[in-house]
């Protein structure tokens, strides 16, 4: 397994614990709110680190915003200098930006989180 996609099963674990629906780049149109859909690009990679930018998006639909407010919180506040490491993949996670993002649709209600992530190899890799 590649340390992307065992960074993506932990972060698909760990983002589990605070939002019921979670999703990686996009969501279904089918999926019921609310969601959390999540994105990765590489920053730098050198000397065995490599920076990551860690997207989270957290969406609901309606008038009232209290919802995606809290599960945004929550979000923040579980990765946040958030600590892995197993036998595959070490990293850890620190909270940069949050926004609101206006949507076409005005009942839809999005808050997104961006947080870097230290994504180190492990010897012997």
């Amino acid at each position: 397994m590649s340390k992307t996609t065992e960074l993506r099963t932990q972060l698909q674990t760990i983002l589990k614990t605070v939002a019921d629906r979670v999703h990686y780049e996009e969501a279904p149109d089918t999926s019921p709110y609310p969601y959390v859909v999540y994105e990765l690009d590489e920053l730098v990679h050198e000397n065995g680190l490599t920076i990551l930018q860690l997207e989270v998006n957290a969406l609901d639909y309606g008038s009232n915003s209290s919802v995606v407010e809290i599960l945004a919180d929550s979000i923040q506040d579980t990765l946040h200098k958030c600590y892995f490491i197993n036998d595959k993949i070490q990293f850890s996670i620190y909270r940069g930006n949050r926004n609101i993002i206006k949507e076409e649709d005005k009942k839809i209600i999005r808050r997104r989180m961006i947080f870097e992530i230290q994504l180190h190899e492990l010897k012997g890799e």
